[in-house]
């Protein structure tokens, strides 16, 4: 048998790795296969960003904290503006749901982000 001890460690079902497939923007969906945002222990965030034309990742990390259903996400590098529709560095998320699979946030200015756990 197996025992492990748990004590102060709280499992929050958004931790692990969520490849982003679609954005609704006012009724506008776009399919996206190239975005992951990565939920890691209780307060580390990064969001990675594949650049086909380069062949390459662009990484962004930063802290997030979460309240019931509300999500606020900081990263470090305002390079994140240049290469993704965040407007700043800052970004709030409500939870709208949550499962072993599907994780669909909805943002402040009203987008849904609708993920697959990777």
């Amino acid at each position: 048998m197996l025992f492990v001890a748990c004590e102060n460690v709280k499992f929050l079902p958004i931790a692990g790795k969520w490849q982003l497939k679609s954005v609704d923007i006012n009724g506008n969906i776009s399919q996206v296969d190239t975005v992951w945002y990565n939920f890691q222990s209780n307060s580390i965030f990064s969001l990675q960003l594949y650049m086909p034309e380069w062949d390459s990742y662009l990484v962004y990390t930063g802290m997030r904290t979460q309240h019931d259903n509300t999500l606020s996400i900081v990263v470090t590098d305002n390079g994140i503006v240049d290469f993704s529709d965040w407007k700043s560095t800052n970004r709030s998320f409500t939870i709208v749901k949550i499962n072993k699979r599907r994780l669909i946030l909805q943002s402040e200015e009203g987008y849904v982000y609708s993920f697959i756990k990777f």
